[in-house]
């Protein structure tokens, strides 16, 4: 614990800022529009699509939830247990010709913690496609990631740490997304450029005090919004990326590469004034990954029910103007795995997919303070999903995370089920998240005694 927090205070002191005054609500969100939309009479999507149509939703689905977390250990009186509230919508639109629209609020209520309700869209944007190339501006949700666990070529958008700490949600980012689609031949197919421009810096947002996983449980105040932020220019990120898939006579493959450029996500945690802070600083990365299946005829059947992944990305962080700390050191992040899915193990019809990933990073200096904050930075990751393909659509999920230079070890298991005895679209999803963790220095080490068991009732159209 002593070391950990030796390296977030590397960072030289920084003034002390006031917290600035939360960020107003997008308000389309409210327009009565939509509430006439949603409560007019329902067309297919055929008839909403076509210029005769009679409402601009062309679909919609959504989910709500009632989330209940408990923790096996006491940490402080009063935040053994978690409730929560969540709800959120989908909604697509046929806007006019050429010109489609997406929206996805989302509304979020913790029965225990009200710094931690939130009401935002993930998404909300409208798209103009061309001929051979769209146009995407607003607010928007990318997963650019191959592996399972972590992804180090995933950095478009930040992550909702009040969510889940361990995998948190991916938040929305506003700005534009150009894409030219392109010709194949009989090698690369389906090429794909994408151009991102996103002027719009958003801070991350952390676990509130009331969190198990709050950086105030480090023993000093943690103040969200007091550290430095980029300014103007120096908060536009710029990104590009080339996807392609490959077909050759030994394997199929999904390409990716991409560069960019902006304001990392996850800040440093400086000591400012005897009080912990966030500072931002940039990040320029190039990286890629491949998704790779073996072609059965060349290499035979075992290898053919094998999916290679890989993801690699170099990042070489700058500092901001005014900028008091050091520039943290550059990197190199890594994912290298394997799926393999088995059918009709245990009975007809079901299906088992195991993983095995390896996570790696080199060339970061050990006393580097951005580098306390990343979990995974030798670890192995085993996976196994396995899914009845019955009615009730049962599954169930158990992984584990050991790193092989701490003794950090993360382990997760979940099951789902449609309770369709009481509701075609009730599930139920039960979860564990085991913490064993020990070492002197890590982030998991550093908030330990968080292991919990959740259980979640989800009605979902």
């Amino acid at each position: 614990m002593l070391s950990f927090l030796a390296a977030l205070m590397i960072a030289a002191p920084l003034p002390i800022q006031e917290e600035g005054e939360p960020e107003a609500q997008d308000e389309f969100i409210f327009d009565d529009g939509l509430d006439e939309l949603l409560s007019g009479d329902w067309i297919d999507a055929e008839e909403a699509a076509s210029p005769g149509g009679a409402s601009l939703l062309r679909s919609w689905k959504g989910f709500l939830e009632f989330r209940s977390k408990l923790y096996t250990a006491g940490n402080v009186p009063g935040n053994e247990s978690e409730y929560w509230i969540e709800g959120e919508l989908e909604l697509d639109f046929d806007l006019a010709e050429h010109l489609t629209g997406f929206l996805r609020p989302r509304v979020r209520v913790s029965l225990r913690d009200s710094d931690a309700n939130e009401f935002e869209p993930f998404e909300g944007y409208v798209s103009y496609s061309g001929t051979g190339w769209d146009l995407r501006a607003g607010q928007f949700v990318e997963n650019w990631g191959i592996a399972d666990t972590f992804n180090p070529i995933d950095i478009l958008n930040r992550r909702d740490f009040e969510s889940d700490f361990l995998d948190p949600d991916r938040l929305g980012e506003l700005g534009l997304r150009w894409r030219k689609f392109m010709e194949g031949n009989q090698t690369f197919g389906e090429p794909t450029l994408s151009l991102y421009a996103l002027p719009v810096f958003r801070p991350t947002p952390f676990p509130s005090d009331e969190s198990r996983f709050s950086f105030s449980s480090l023993g000093m105040t943690f103040n969200e919004g007091g550290g430095l932020t980029p300014h103007g220019s120096e908060g536009a990120l710029f990104a590009v990326r080339l996807l392609s898939t490959l077909k050759s006579r030994l394997a199929n493959a999904d390409l990716q590469l991409l560069a960019a450029r902006g304001p990392e996500h996850v800040p440093v945690i400086a000591l400012s004034g005897g009080t912990l802070v966030p500072v931002y600083f940039g990040t320029s990365t190039i990286g890629g990954g491949a998704r790779l299946v073996p072609n059965s005829d060349a290499l035979g059947d075992f290898l053919s029910s094998l999916t290679l992944k890989a993801e690699v990305a170099f990042k070489k962080p700058y500092n901001f103007d005014n900028a008091t700390i050091a520039t943290p050191s550059s990197y190199l992040q890594y994912v290298l795995g394997v799926d393999r899915l088995t059918p009709n193990l245990f009975m007809s019809g079901d299906q088992l997919t195991t993983t095995i990933e390896y996570i790696g990073e080199t060339g970061a200096r050990d006393t580097d303070a951005a580098a306390a904050l990343r979990p995974f930075r030798s670890d192995f990751v085993l996976r196994g999903f396995w899914e009845q393909n019955d009615f009730s659509r049962t599954s169930l999920e158990a992984r584990a995370i050991l790193d092989t230079q701490l003794s950090e070890r993360v382990y997760e298991f979940i099951y789902e089920q449609q309770l369709r005895a009481l509701h075609e679209d009730l599930k139920l999803i039960c979860s564990l998240q085991v913490f064993n963790a020990s070492d002197t220095q890590g982030l998991f080490s550093a908030l330990p005694d968080n292991t919990a068991g959740t259980v979640t009732l989800r009605f979902e159209r």
